[in-house]
């Protein structure tokens, strides 16, 4: 990962001396309770409007950054998708990577599989004490890198699995029409008669 990506984190004496949380605002810290399960949960938020955004420079997130909790909750990750909104809280990584090599929503697909949970974190965090990973190991994570093109058609796919899973007003729609046709078909079997 550290090949391709940058990999850092906020600093603990950055967030003690430059960030101020309040419950109201418009820039928000992510911590590690906002990124679940591939998304950015924004459901209990902290602002830090009144920081000091000058010392924070290195945790400004913008489109496409992807963050990697290693702490406590591990490997939950999430992209951004919006610029001048979100700075990076305390234990959850920054991985910014390198487009030319690597589709951050490829990297991001990767990272939820269970073959990259059984081979990297679980051996990882068995190794541990505590329930964290140091950014030295996320740096060394590694990922199948294919063709561009290969990564592109990959998370088409996934998108698509995704949306349907998780977009209500796509997946519901879809699952209707998918149980409407099989009523119908059960419907027209069942009363489908031989003529005698």
């Amino acid at each position: 990962m550290g090949e391709i990506g940058l990999v850092t984190k906020l600093a603990g004496f950055e967030f003690t001396n430059y960030v101020t949380y309040s419950d109201d605002g418009t820039i928000i810290a992510l911590r590690g309770l906002n990124v679940k399960n591939g998304r950015l949960d924004l459901t209990d938020v902290k602002y830090i409007d009144k920081s000091d955004f000058s010392k924070l420079s290195r945790s400004k997130l913008v489109i496409d950054d992807m963050l990697f909790t290693y702490v406590g909750t591990i490997g939950q990750v999430a992209l951004i998708d919006e610029n001048d909104k979100y700075y990076l809280a305390p234990n959850v990584a920054l991985i910014r990577i390198n487009k030319d090599y690597l589709l951050p929503r490829f990297a991001m697909y990767f990272f939820q599989t269970k073959s990259f949970w059984s081979k990297q974190i679980d051996k990882l965090l068995q190794s541990s004490s505590m329930k964290n990973i140091p950014m030295e190991k996320i740096r060394k994570f590694k990922l199948p890198v294919p063709q561009i093109e290969e990564q592109e058609r990959i998370v088409s796919i996934l998108d698509r699995f995704d949306k349907l899973c998780n977009d209500i007003s796509e997946g519901m729609p879809a699952e209707i029409e998918a149980r409407r046709k099989q009523y119908e078909y059960y419907r027209d079997k069942l009363l489908s008669f031989n003529a005698k």
